[in-house]
């Protein structure tokens, strides 16, 4: 039986309970005021018992059906019957219930999200079906509740949908590349250490311990700089040369390995293979930069931790085990680790990203998020404040004004990569394009490729009717 989970509620009904504290390192989240017109989607619609319609035969109910709504109910016929699962509104979502025929239509019997009993019956309704809900004590599906307009139609016929759980994904064929340098490194740090950087990865993967670098002070900086943001693995295999005041004699540079040679290549082999799986799993073939930032901003969302045991430790002592490859690791981590593993994500799909940092206006307190070049523009965005909204967009693509609006980090003291910005000043980045604004006042809710549409929970009007936001992103 195909498994639907729980989707968003339009109030935040579903997941009121869910969203979890924020960071320290940042300050609490505030709630952008700008208002954004939504056309209405009428999906909820209240009728009387009497007006049922004609009773089906078992058989005659399995199949897909769906409205224009986002409303889906798929049958299936099994082995021990029937299996049912049921998605309204694109955010409601049952599954793994009991199916059974009575007079009337199917019955379907499950529980809601608080672990009450709720039952529905499918009907058919004029020229199609319908759903009404027959027991309940949930607030978003009270009795009597009627959705219908169902027709029977097939999953292709709704397009590609990314929700907040993992649904079926189609294979995708992303491969993990080794040897990769954002466009921001070389701005950042100029060319002769991003050919240093690519000398020094050739190098681990033979086995060498030698590779070619201009000179010294190329190969400090790119040995402190490049590992974290380029192969995060990379940083527990190697380090400097023993001799580390002449690693570079001749334009012939050495490091020392912390492991044996075929170790490290073998980790880097398993670290590829992790990233690869990651990659495959957010991201579809064809998408474009625009859904790659909004599904893996999701996915950092639904799946990773905020460290708050490492950063209530960082106020008593020095910490030095942090890193972007601890994070891909354990699932866990502070904001430079999880920003840095969000920006090589997309790096390694094909968007040119990096991590960018300030400090508070008001207690200077540092912090790092992402920073990423889209269509020629560039945005920031914060995985870390993110993690356990169940995907509110107001930290999706903002710009300066919007990042210093939401957290009072000040746009003058903004630097990105480096966090020695004394010593490799970067290109005066701006991030003015406010095309995304309308997101910001929402959460997540789906992702429909085929219309080019973010779809966001609404609200219910006075009629009892639920509303939709739908933002398009064509061109993106």
């Amino acid at each position: 039986m195909k498994t639907i989970l729980l989707f968003l509620c339009a109030a935040a009904l579903l997941f009121a309970g869910c969203t979890g504290e924020q960071p320290k390192t940042t300050d609490p989240i505030a709630t952008a005021a700008a208002d954004s017109e939504a056309p209405e989607d009428v999906v909820i619609q209240v009728v009387p018992a009497e007006d049922l319609g004609v009773p089906l035969s078992p058989d005659e109910y399995v199949g897909f059906y769906a409205d224009e709504g986002g409303d889906l109910v798929t049958i299936e016929k099994t082995a021990d019957g029937y299996a049912m699962s049921v998605v309204l509104c694109e955010r409601i979502g049952l599954d793994e219930g009991t199916v059974s025929a009575s007079g009337d239509g199917v019955v379907f019997r499950s529980v809601d999200p608080d672990g009450n009993p709720i039952t529905l019956l499918f009907f058919r309704n004029g020229d199609g079906c319908a759903l009404r809900v027959e027991e309940s004590t949930w607030e978003p599906l009270p009795v009597g509740t009627v959705v219908s307009g169902l027709v029977p139609s097939s999953p292709e016929e709704r397009g590609d949908l990314i929700v907040p759980d993992d649904a079926e994904r189609k294979e995708s064929h992303y491969t993990f590349q080794p040897k990769i340098c954002s466009v921001f490194m070389e701005e950042v740090f100029g060319k002769d250490m991003c050919d240093a950087w690519y000398n020094l990865v050739d190098a681990v993967l033979a086995g060498e311990d030698t590779f070619a670098c201009k000179d010294q002070y190329t190969y400090d900086w790119m040995m402190g700089q490049f590992p974290e943001h380029c192969l995060p693995i990379l940083k527990e295999l190697i380090d400097y040369a023993w001799d580390r005041e002449n690693s570079v004699v001749d334009g012939v540079a050495t490091f020392t390995y912390l492991v044996p040679p075929e170790e490290a290549k073998a980790r880097i082999e398993e670290f590829g293979e992790q990233i690869e799986g990651m990659l495959n799993e957010v991201f579809e073939d064809g998408d474009s930069d625009f859904e790659k930032c909004l599904a893996l901003y999701i996915y950092f969302s639904d799946h990773y931790t905020y460290d708050w045991d490492t950063y209530e430790k960082m106020d008593d002592e020095y910490v030095d085990y942090t890193s972007c490859a601890r994070f891909f690791r354990t699932g866990i981590g502070i904001c430079h680790e999880i920003s840095s593993a969000y920006s090589y994500l997309l790096l390694q799909a094909g968007v040119q990203a990096t991590t960018m940092s300030g400090n508070r206006s008001y207690d200077h307190a540092g912090h790092q998020w992402s920073y990423v070049r889209i269509n020629g523009k560039e945005y920031h965005i914060d995985p870390t404040y993110v993690l356990g909204t169940g995907g509110a967009l107001r930290y999706f693509l903002m710009t300066d004004e919007k990042r210093e609006e939401e957290d009072s980090y000040e746009q003058a003291t903004f630097y990105a990569v480096s966090h020695y910005a004394q010593d490799h000043p970067h290109p005066d980045y701006v991030a003015d394009d406010d095309t995304f604004r309308p997101l910001w006042d929402h959460e997540f809710e789906a992702l429909d490729r085929t219309t080019h549409t973010v779809v966001c929970p609404g609200e219910e009007n006075e009629n009892g009717e639920w509303t939709n936001f739908r933002f398009d992103y064509s061109g993106y």
